[in-house]
């Protein structure tokens, strides 16, 4: 049931770095239940998703994902603080957090996603500066599975020329500076 070409489950990080290229799994790295911080993840040409972290208390100063086929982050069921974030060229969301998440970050910057930011399933997520390039939807905020309740996306600066989705059971906010 392990999806990553590299997995780490159960694991505890203490600035750690990850590096992963070329991943022809359905994760190039994934982390499972795991807790800690690392100083830097990079990941270029994943075959499908670039980084996948699942049950997991996690933070990371730097995270650069140069191209993956579906998401170039995909965050559920866990707290999730990344400072700095770069991604090009994901072939479907930037961003995902969803199944019950808490996501903060500090600066985004994306260039090339059909989706920008994802927030589902009863996971909330906190945006400071957000950098959208070649993005039909820059933020969405939905249910997605029935068993949970929508999303919650709060941003306070954002540059993006894409349409933003919410669904009836999701918000998303401009907090004003």
């Amino acid at each position: 049931g392990l999806t990553g070409c590299i997995t780490f489950y159960n694991s505890i990080f203490r600035n750690n770095k990850i590096i992963s290229k070329n991943g022809k799994c359905e994760d190039s790295v994934n982390i499972i239940n795991s807790k800690g911080n690392l100083s830097q993840i990079k990941i270029k040409n994943a075959f499908a998703d670039g980084l996948d972290i699942d049950f997991s208390e996690i933070s990371v100063l730097n995270t650069e994902v140069v191209k993956a086929n579906n998401d170039c982050l995909d965050l559920s069921s866990g707290f999730y603080e990344f400072y700095k974030i770069n991604l090009l060229n994901c072939g479907d969301k930037g961003l995902s957090v969803g199944e019950k998440s808490e996501f903060k970050s500090n600066l985004l910057n994306l260039k090339s996603a059909d989706i920008g930011v994802s927030s589902k399933d009863l996971s909330a997520t906190f945006l400071n500066q957000v950098n959208l390039v070649d993005v039909d939807v820059c933020f969405e905020a939905k249910q997605k599975k029935q068993e949970f309740g929508g999303g919650f996306l709060e941003y306070k600066e954002v540059s993006c020329n894409g349409s933003f989705k919410v669904d009836k059971k999701s918000h998303i906010i401009q907090i004003k500076q």
